[in-house]
């Protein structure tokens, strides 16, 4: 496990959780690529329309994730992205009861960056939440960022994320209490109208606030 990874880990285990620490734009900022005056203002927009496209699959990806999977609870999230430029990491931490969701949507949008990034074709990304549920019990699971889209981790996989010491690799002690459970498919938003389907293949633009916030 590396050492970002096992940061993740600290920060689902509430770690982290200093309301002074800053998680923010420091985390988010990459090392730029080298200027090049070959580039043409075809590329810089084909370049700028790519970002546009990943940014609003990964917002596709955590609203149905919100709205769809979670449950009722406090939930922990951490979203990673190891690129050619470093290594992305944020969190955020959010409570779900029945349709109402208590967010901060400057995190919300910060992990939303991370997931774009890990979906870039040399990237790579995940996200783990730990839910503490009104039951009062805890679990941990786990998506991998695949095809532009979240692909759910096995219980085994997140067991095994946790069970070894970063630096020695050393067996650790499971958390007590804690389950890691199989994670759940997350559903991709509806297929757009296809041309000469008799509608126009044009849809409203996506409502991306949480259920709590729309009209």
């Amino acid at each position: 496990m590396s050492e970002y990874q096992n940061h993740i880990r600290q920060t689902l285990e509430g770690q982290y959780e200093d309301p002074s620490e800053d998680l923010g734009m420091d985390a988010m900022r990459w090392t730029p690529a080298p200027v090049s005056d070959n580039v043409t203002d075809e590329e810089m927009s084909t370049a700028a329309e790519t970002a546009h496209a990943l940014l609003d699959r990964a917002a596709d990806a955590y609203l149905s994730l919100l709205n769809s999977v979670l449950g009722d609870g406090t939930h922990h999230m951490v979203a990673s992205a190891s690129t050619p430029h470093g290594e992305l990491i944020e969190g955020q931490r959010l409570t779900v009861v029945g349709e109402a969701v208590i967010i901060d949507e400057a995190e919300a949008m910060r992990v939303c960056a991370v997931l774009a990034a890990g979906m870039v074709g040399c990237a790579t990304g995940g996200l783990v939440v730990r839910t503490f549920a009104p039951d009062g019990s805890e679990s941990v699971r786990g998506w991998a960022v695949r095809n532009f889209w979240l692909r759910p981790l096995t219980a085994n996989d997140i067991r095994q994320a946790y069970s070894v010491e970063p630096v020695t690799g050393a067996p650790l002690t499971p958390e007590p209490g804690v389950t890691y459970r199989q994670a759940e498919q997350v559903p991709r938003p509806q297929a757009e109208a296809q041309p000469g389907s008799g509608s126009t293949g044009r849809t409203a633009p996506r409502d991306n606030r949480p259920p709590n916030r729309r009209n």
